[in-house]
């Protein structure tokens, strides 16, 4: 094989691959009129909070910080998940979501994510709450 045609090829693959990049990168900074609602899960066995992430997909813009907020995703085998968030409404909607925040997990939710408590993979979190009767920070 010719090894002025092999190294062509790879430019114009190279050339291919950066066009396909672009293109993938356009379309994925597109204002398509919808955004992704981001809440912490709460993982109530732990007291804590996962990272960021998605809860749903909401049309319109993205509407920016607000007042935290408490939100159940109903499941189909009968469990719930519980989610505290920060962004404004529209917040996820439908007969899965409860943004009523009555669930009696929502204010440790709550509680985690004004801590700013994030369970970590070891098992502990990063701002646990301290034990009843501990000394924890005092003198």
């Amino acid at each position: 094989m010719n090894l002025a045609r092999v190294v062509r090829g790879l430019a114009v693959g190279s050339v291919g691959a950066s066009a396909i990049a672009a293109l993938v990168h356009t379309t994925a900074c597109k204002d398509d009129g919808t955004h992704v609602y981001i809440g912490r899960l709460y993982l109530e066995a732990r007291d804590c909070l996962g990272t960021s992430s998605s809860v749903d997909v909401i049309s319109g813009d993205d509407p920016g910080t607000c007042g935290p907020i408490c939100l159940v995703q109903r499941r189909g085998d009968g469990g719930h998940a519980i989610y505290a968030a920060t962004m404004c409404p529209p917040y996820p909607s439908g007969v899965e979501f409860d943004t009523a925040g009555t669930d009696p997990a929502c204010p440790k939710a709550l509680d985690a994510l004004s801590r700013g408590d994030t369970c970590l993979t070891d098992g502990g979190s990063t701002h646990p709450i301290a034990p009843a009767g501990s000394d924890a920070g005092t003198d």
